[in-house]
């Protein structure tokens, strides 16, 4: 898989007149979408989730939160409940 440095250099990036003259950073977040898009080009979308859930995992875990994930058994319709009175 190529870094984001070597997406800097890709001719998409280079040749684009846009960029010419645009600050590193633009030209480094660009690099970053080229490098999602071409990634993500041939995956399924189960497998494309897979690898969003892997990713927001890792970064949730790196910040030291847990997630609790929630189970809608009735393939997720929730049953109306009534109103509680006082």
């Amino acid at each position: 898989m190529k870094t984001v440095q070597e997406y800097m250099n890709d001719p998409r990036l280079l040749n684009d007149p846009g960029l010419m003259d645009a600050p590193e950073s633009v030209k480094e977040v660009h690099a970053i979408r080229l490098m999602l898009q071409d990634r993500r080009v041939n995956m399924t979308p189960e497998e494309r989730r897979a690898d969003i859930q892997k990713r927001s995992d890792s970064f949730l875990a790196g910040c030291g939160i847990s997630p609790h994930y929630v189970s809608f058994p009735g393939q997720g319709k929730l049953k109306p409940r009534q109103p509680v009175t006082q």
